[in-house]
């Protein structure tokens, strides 16, 4: 067995972490453009029911699209395993930027009917599908270039680059919000958004065009030991590791759809919150679960990451009660307290599962592992959480009845943690 432990320079590191996250910047941003402009597009692509239930139908194809994201997982995930990471990454991106300028395009129900959700519901598809491979391609990438010794602190960049790029729309939308008229807001400025995404894929797909094959990869090639296995076989003789794998991101991904999609919808105007201050706050909240990132990845490397993961969701399981109460009581000033508190927990947990969803598998299967397993928390815990949120709230008529969907998912993630096993050396 080889052991790789390759020594980068401070530009060497800053160009591939740039390079890498960049695309995870634009999926995510067009995730949360979607997010932030749903009351609009809820307005301009469903019509003859309530405004209800056009928010529903418009989280609906939210969450249709992420299933698209565990068949895109794979399909990228095999490229990468097979013909190399850096040519996945780069067609990954290629396939999101096109989806992504094209919504700014769509025509409305106004024009085209009923035929204007199903071309809404297209370009989620499509747009979905590549970003499958897009994080968990970060996550590999990151592990694999990185020093051993550092690879936490590598790795927790992957989560910084989508957070920045959720903070860029959330931004953006708080900027047009505010010196747009509604009017013109609804014909198109939320449009303007779409094709400034599409942009910034190109520019991250120039840098992309730049990086090097990752150097365990590299190392696996020249040993000749690509194996071409069929995809249920790969599925099948690491099923317990993906397993793992999905219980690691359960919290992760619901934490985060709740905190930066329940908000700034439909929870801001159950408490009287405009949905412009809605955005004030959760543009605080994405800094303040963004800049620690890797100052956590930092402190994995030299301290146990079980223990870190372990204390983290403990915390946020205790912090659920005071959360329940807050959000029943309308108290803003001590919802938001207890909310930026449970934000600095959730960034520990963010900042290692990178690193420990990547290293649950060899280099052998590594991509296309680390994408199922990503992916299916994300898709299945994460995209439904939104409209799992309304309809407990429909159903309970309580407010803060989404924080049982948050007890449950730190039950899954704290069974994962407490059997998290750390692997001493690299291996293919």
């Amino acid at each position: 067995m080889t052991f790789i432990d390759r020594h980068f320079s401070k530009k060497e590191e800053r160009a591939v972490i740039f390079a890498v996250t960049l695309g995870n910047l634009l999926e995510w941003y067009e995730i949360y453009l979607y997010v932030y402009w749903a009351p609009l597009i809820s307005k301009l692509f469903f019509g003859g029911v309530s405004l209800e239930r056009h928010l529903i139908d418009t989280f609906l194809i939210f969450a249709v699209g992420f299933l698209a994201r565990p068949f895109g997982g794979i399909v990228f995930g095999r490229i990468g395993d097979r013909i190399g990471r850096r040519k996945s990454l780069i067609l990954s991106v290629i396939m999101m930027i096109f989806p992504t300028f094209l919504t700014g395009f769509l025509p409305t129900y106004a024009t085209i009917g009923a035929a204007a959700p199903f071309l809404l519901l297209l370009l989620r598809v499509l747009q979905s599908f590549p970003a499958g491979g897009e994080l968990p391609g970060a996550f590999c990438y990151l592990y694999e270039s990185a020093p051993w010794r550092s690879r936490r602190f590598m790795t927790s960049w992957a989560a910084w680059g989508y957070q920045i790029g959720i903070l860029i729309s959330s931004v953006e939308c708080f900027l047009l919000e505010k010196y747009l008229s509604p009017e013109a807001l609804l014909s198109w400025g939320w449009r303007v958004s779409f094709m400034v995404g599409g942009c910034i894929g190109f520019l991250g797909l120039l840098l992309r065009y730049r990086l090097h094959e990752t150097a365990l990869f590299r190392e696996m090639c020249s040993h000749e030991r690509v194996v071409k296995q069929p995809i249920f076989q790969v599925l099948h003789k690491h099923r317990k590791a993906i397993g793992k794998g999905i219980l690691f991101c359960a919290l992760n991904s619901s934490v985060f759809y709740l905190l930066t999609i329940t908000f700034p919808t439909f929870l801001g105007e159950a408490l009287g919150i405009s949905y412009r201050d809605n955005l004030l706050i959760n543009i605080s909240l994405i800094v303040l679960m963004t800049l620690p990132l890797p100052l956590f990845g930092k402190l994995a490397d030299h301290y146990s990451n079980k223990k870190m993961l372990v204390f983290s969701v403990l915390g946020m399981m205790v912090l659920l009660y005071p959360l329940y109460w807050a959000v029943t009581n309308a108290s803003v000033a001590f919802m938001i307290g207890i909310i930026c508190l449970f934000c600095i927990l959730y960034t520990c947990t963010s900042a290692l599962i990178p690193y420990i969803v990547a290293d649950l598998f060899t280099t052998h299967d590594r991509f296309t592992c680390s994408a199922v397993s990503f992916n299916l928390a994300d898709a299945v815990l994460g995209g439904f959480t939104p409209i799992a949120a309304i309809w407990l709230l429909n159903a309970t008529q309580t407010r803060a009845s989404f924080v049982w969907i948050l007890l449950f998912t730190a039950i899954l993630s704290l069974i994962g943690y407490l059997r998290l096993k750390p692997r001493r050396e690299p291996e293919f």
